[in-house]
């Protein structure tokens, strides 16, 4: 079952599309947000190493939704094109992908645990905490890590309700678990930190029957005949031409967030760290409504793309501007008033308040910059042009960023923050431009061509 979105009010689709993705969205935030809570009960180690692991969970999530970004921008524009045995085709490969791609990712992580992770601030304290977590976390990440394919598959043919229905059941069975698991209720033995992460694998284990289940049996997008090898190639190859960039874009602000940690401990300490660990929760709640929208975007601008309806995407382009400034303000608004208040449910070490308060109200400055890339980049991997995507998030990173960061760094906590936000702008004023030179009609003649 897919909705035409080539056709209608395209106010309207994003809407219909993006509430369902604010409620993941939610689910999503409520998901971490219980882990930090829980562990944030076990005293500023043991919140300070899960910080050490967000990097790299983000890392191997990017790798998941880089390889989910190529798979939905091929889809939707299969589904534009009413192309239905490739629509299959490519939900089908993307997830064999996405698991064998995990699958190296955990090994390779499993035997670097002692390398990586000092590297980036973990000391002899912090150091067992982050291994316990890791270990149950990589020995069952496929799991973890497989189900943004079967969501995007859905998402792409206009289907954003059902993610959230797997999304809720992720976040529910998690919030029912942690406490149980981490502090040993009902007779079973506290596992701490290495609790948290059993919670996770369960949950998400969970989560990844759900999607499975509807893209099977509602939409009909699993393919069971055996393709020919070439086939298989074909296909990923026409995912990865969207799919490594999209990694890569996926994986620079990851790498971001790793020097951002990195630069806290030097900076500020393990209470640095611990305010980036829970700054890094409630900013992802700041963002719900930022995500949905932008992947509501796919569908919309993919399926008018792969029909050649431009002026379409044009006219969703300029709207996407508009509202990029306008929802930008209003979060920055929201999160300066509400960030102490939400701060204190998860700790109530004083410095870490001060700092992650500090973290909270000066990034949130740069949500229009981060709006305005975000949405242009999704619109540009939507129309398979996602290395146009890399150059703005790979040089804004490279060249903006990371300098000012690392330059605001040598001051203080503060100014560290604010060198980001500065990027951020810069890099969202240079993604309006390019994306409206990428998406003129002229790039519509040159449509990708599926073999399959």
């Amino acid at each position: 079952m897919m909705i035409d979105l080539t056709k209608g009010d395209i106010d309207k689709h994003l809407i219909k599309l993006a509430l369902p993705g604010i409620g993941g969205g939610l689910m999503f935030t409520m998901f971490n947000i219980t882990d930090t809570y829980f562990v944030g009960k076990l005293g500023t180690e043991s919140l300070a190493a899960m910080g050490f692991t967000f990097p790299i969970v983000m890392l191997a999530s990017a790798i998941a939704m880089g390889i989910s970004a190529g798979a939905a921008s091929v889809l939707s524009r299969a589904a534009g094109k009413n192309d239905r045995y490739l629509m299959k085709r490519t939900a089908t490969d993307g997830i064999l992908l996405s698991i064998i791609v995990v699958l190296l990712f955990s090994v390779i992580g499993i035997l670097t645990m002692d390398i990586v992770f000092p590297l980036l601030g973990a000391d002899e304290l912090t150091l067992p905490i982050v291994k316990e977590y890791m270990i149950v976390w990589y020995s069952c990440s496929v799991v973890v890590l497989m189900p943004p394919i079967s969501d995007a598959s859905m998402r792409a043919v206009g289907d954003t309700f059902r993610p959230f229905i797997v999304m809720s059941v992720c976040a529910v069975m998690n919030i029912i678990l942690d406490p149980i698991l981490i502090f040993g209720w009902f007779g079973f033995p506290a596992l701490g930190v290495k609790g948290a992460a059993i919670a996770t694998v369960i949950s998400r284990f969970g989560g990844m029957l759900t999607t499975l289940y509807f893209v099977h049996s509602h939409h009909k997008l699993i393919e069971f005949k055996i393709p020919k090898f070439n086939e298989i190639t074909e296909s990923w190859k026409n995912i990865l031409c969207v799919g490594i960039p999209a990694i890569c874009i996926a994986i620079f602000p990851q790498l971001l967030r790793s020097m951002l940690t990195s630069q806290a401990a030097s900076t500020g300490g393990v209470v640095a760290v611990a305010a980036i660990a829970v700054g890094s929760r409630i900013e992802g709640f700041a963002y719900i409504v930022t995500q949905a929208i932008g992947t509501s975007l796919v569908p919309v601008i993919g399926q008018n793309w792969g029909a050649k309806c431009i002026d379409r995407v044009s006219h969703t382009r300029k709207l996407i501007n508009k509202h990029a400034i306008l929802l930008g303000i209003i979060i920055m608004t929201i999160m300066t008033v509400i960030a102490e208040p939400t701060i204190k449910l998860f700790t109530k070490d004083a410095d870490v308040i001060t700092y992650t308060v500090r973290y909270i109200r000066i990034l949130m400055i740069g949500a229009i910059g981060l709006n305005l890339y975000s949405w242009n980049c999704q619109a540009l991997n939507s129309v398979g042009k996602a290395t146009w995507s890399l150059v703005i998030n790979g040089g804004g990173t490279v060249i903006f960023m990371i300098p000012l960061l690392y330059l605001g760094s040598k001051f203080s906590f503060s100014v560290m923050i604010l060198g980001l936000v500065i990027g951020q702008i810069i890099v969202g004023i240079i993604s309006v431009y390019i994306a409206r030179e990428q998406l003129k009609y002229e790039g519509a003649m040159e449509m990708f061509e599926y073999s399959i």
